[in-house]
């Protein structure tokens, strides 16, 4: 199965503390909604009516409202400026089921969408609506393998407006010529985003310029990481939740000494120590055939904990190799064993609730935030 992996980057009008362009992404393992929105003008305002625009569309079309609905509600919603006798906010939504492999992707006077297959241009067919007295443009895609979609705002494609090298804007020409170039050279998609907007400021050193948002959809296989936190409450249960885990597909992670002796046991195999990995600091990398990682719970996960939450600035081994699993993963599914370690209690908590509890918690709710879909079950 497909998922999207989604990247942006933007910057702000100069002379400006915000940004008037946005985005909302909603994300589950069978459905991906991203909204990018570009607020009139620039500033607190534009950023207030394009953040509204983006988190109502993510957020209804996310939850299966009808497209018709979605987009009457937002365009009731946009005030009309007076002078220009135009919405406040202009948007661009992309809906991806992945179960069916169908994207959808919905236009409201959006400057640039390009949609890229093997570095070549897709033209999308674009079924014109009249929805509220406005024209809507929808598209409809069967995506493949690694296929990229990107959504710009004007601030790229009118960067450099005025200037002696490109008087009209950069314009949609060019950024293609540009992402075309940097594919050949293999530059991950989050990079061209990023380079895109850095270019865009550049561009506009002489000008004032604009707000400027790029964001790209790369359609992949969807990357999921089991982890196995602590042994089950009732031990009676303990060969059914190892077997269970072991049919969940992706990767495997297996977190804490006491739920690492429980494999054992179940599975009949030996979980071989790398002595070499032990540091003051950090215990020592396990391994077990089956399992990406065997290392011990607490320690490990409260050092992942610290380092995104910008309290550490490195890690050792294990906890690095646990890292870069989870960053590499879209979906990420903890299973925490409800069974108290009296050791690992932390007294600022009511009795009954465990370290390893909280931190789980704290690490799912980071991870979130950072697009990951993220599923926490006891056991």
């Amino acid at each position: 199965m497909l998922t999207c992996q989604i990247d942006h980057a933007k910057k702000n009008k100069a002379g400006e503390e915000i940004c008037g362009d946005s985005i909302c992404v909603k994300k589950s393992s069978e459905r991906v909604v991203v909204a990018v929105s570009d607020g009139l003008g620039s500033g607190i305002k534009a950023s207030i009516l394009s953040t509204l625009t983006a988190k109502m569309a993510a957020t209804m079309l996310f939850h299966g409202v009808p497209l018709d609905e979605v987009v009457t509600s937002i365009l009731k919603t946009l005030p009309i400026c007076k002078v220009r006798g135009i919405s406040y906010a202009n948007f661009c939504c992309m809906v991806y089921d992945a179960k069916a492999n169908k994207c959808t992707v919905v236009e409201y006077e959006f400057p640039v969408v390009l949609y890229l297959r093997d570095g070549q241009t897709i033209e999308l067919e674009k079924e014109e609506r009249t929805i509220e007295g406005r024209k809507i443009l929808l598209s409809r895609i069967t995506p493949k393998e690694n296929d990229l979609l990107f959504v710009m705002t004007d601030g790229v494609s009118q960067a450099g407006m005025g200037t002696v090298q490109f008087p009209l804007g950069f314009g949609v020409k060019n950024i293609l010529r540009e992402i075309q170039s940097l594919l050949k050279y293999k530059l991950p998609p989050a990079d061209i985003v990023n380079h895109l907007v850095k270019l865009a400021q550049h561009l506009d050193r002489e000008t004032r310029g604009d707000d400027a948002l790029a964001m790209v959809a790369q359609f992949r296989p969807l990357y999921v990481l089991n982890i196995f936190v602590g042994p089950p409450e009732d031990k009676s249960k303990d060969e059914s939740m190892v077997k269970r885990f072991l049919n969940m597909p992706g990767k495997k992670v297996i977190c804490g000494g006491t739920t690492a002796q429980i494999f054992e046991r179940v599975l009949g195999k030996k979980v071989q120590i790398e002595l070499d990995t032990i540091s003051f600091d950090s215990p020592p990398v396990g391994k077990l055939e089956g399992f990406e990682l065997v290392t011990e719970g607490i320690v490990t996960l409260t050092h992942i904990f610290r380092y995104l939450e910008g309290q550490q600035n490195t890690l050792s081994l294990a906890p690095q190799m646990l890292l870069n699993l989870l960053l590499e993963a879209d979906e990420i599914n903890f299973i925490v064993g409800r069974a108290i370690n009296p050791a690992h209690q932390n007294p600022l908590f009511s009795h009954d609730v465990s370290l390893k509890f909280r931190i789980v918690h704290d690490i799912a709710r980071i991870l979130r935030e950072r697009g990951k879909i993220v599923n926490v079950e006891y056991c």
